[in-house]
């Protein structure tokens, strides 16, 4: 219990200090995210923040992690530190699609193939059990990448992408921990402490963004151990701390950005765009549409996340027979009813603009009118 204090403890207090250090050095060199297109800040900020995020964990993780320890996720700091390479390259100088991509599946295989942490069966999904080791790599390869980008893409507003991290590196590290899994409850803490100190200069106004630096990093460690809670908690027989639906928890604890992602592209390729098109369709551009500020809409969107963490707690003892289904049907119901407050709002708004319009004709025809009588 001391390390796991002591390790987010430090993580927090290395990032704390380091920040303003690194904020200032960025505005003096100029690494600057500029707004316009489809950004919402207004002004210059520093965009990575991921970078004192990595070192605040690495440096707490070299002190109190035991050799053991250190032994047991070498590989996975190794994988880590190539997901972190690849988003400050990207923040520097914009990388392909295609390259990034490349850099993912190169990350993933390390975890998968190396490390072995992997979707080892279905675990009873769809009446599936074992499968294929090939197809074992294959779907957690594709789990890695998309839990990813997933988290990439809520990466839009002050706030929002920090408190997902936190919230779910607290609800799986202290699973971890409640589990004797030691090693990944560590590197869990470790990551909380560090976003907990990020998010202290990155809620609204914020004074530095995540960048991909961050948000590859994060998104990548929240996939490895997202994994690794699947398919340990399965193993677990007649433990107080496992749950009964492995999948359907995980989906739970990662509703907000598996959820968007999803939605986001299901209307685009409805739409007939490429599922990859960006655009302003996303849960947090929505808020912000309907008159939410950043501080606002995190906290709605944060709070929806916690209750989807205390439905999971709920049905606990449940199979992924009932936690799925009851996941989904909530997503789609608070999802039908945020579209048809936002469509009727956008109704309102195309109403009061022709009510404008026709005030503006009715008067232009009075003093039409009075010039010709005068």
């Amino acid at each position: 219990m001391e390390q796991i204090f002591l390790v987010g403890g430090t993580a927090f207090l290395v990032t704390f200090l380091m920040f303003p250090v690194f904020i200032k050095f960025f505005k003096r060199r100029n690494f600057l995210d500029d707004p316009g297109g489809r950004k919402i800040h207004t002004a210059k900020t520093p965009a990575m923040g991921g970078l004192p995020i990595f070192i605040g964990f690495c440096i707490a993780i070299l002190i109190w992690a035991p050799f053991d320890t250190l032994r047991e996720i070498k590989y996975v700091l190794s994988a880590l530190s190539i997901m972190f390479i690849i988003g400050f390259r990207d923040d520097l100088i914009n990388l392909r699609a295609f390259q990034k991509l490349f850099g993912q599946i190169a990350a993933s295989l390390i975890i998968v193939t190396v490390c072995d942490i992997r979707l080892m069966s279905l675990y009873g999904l769809f009446g599936i059990e074992e499968i294929p080791i090939a197809l074992s790599y294959l779907i957690s390869v594709f789990t890695i990448i998309v839990i990813t980008n997933a988290y990439n893409l809520i990466d839009g507003i002050d706030g929002l992408a920090g408190s997902v991290g936190v919230i779910t590196s607290l609800f799986l590290g202290t699973w971890f921990f409640l589990n004797g899994q030691s090693s990944f409850a560590l590197i869990s803490f470790a990551f909380a402490g560090g976003l907990l100190a990020f998010l202290n200069f990155n809620w609204a106004p914020s004074k530095i963004f995540m960048g991909d630096t961050g948000s590859l990093l994060i998104g990548f460690f929240l996939s490895i151990v997202t994994i690794k809670f699947i398919d340990s908690n399965s193993s677990l027989q007649h433990s107080e701390f496992s749950f009964g639906g492995s999948i359907g928890t995980a989906i739970a604890v990662l509703i907000l950005p598996l959820a968007d992602t999803a939605r986001v592209f299901v209307k685009r390729v409805a739409k007939g765009k490429s599922p990859m098109h960006p655009d302003r369709t996303h849960f947090h551009h929505i808020l912000l549409r309907l008159g939410c500020n950043h501080a606002q809409s995190t906290g709605i969107l944060v709070t929806v996340n916690i209750v989807f963490v205390l439905l999971a707690l709920v049905l606990k003892n449940f199979s992924d027979a009932i936690v799925i289904p009851a996941i989904l049907v909530t997503v789609f119901a608070l999802g039908t009813i945020l579209e048809l407050i936002f469509k009727s709002a956008i109704d309102k708004r195309k109403e009061e603009l022709k009510e404008r319009n026709r005030a503006k004709r009715n008067e232009a025809k009075v003093v039409s009118i009075s010039k010709n009588a005068g």
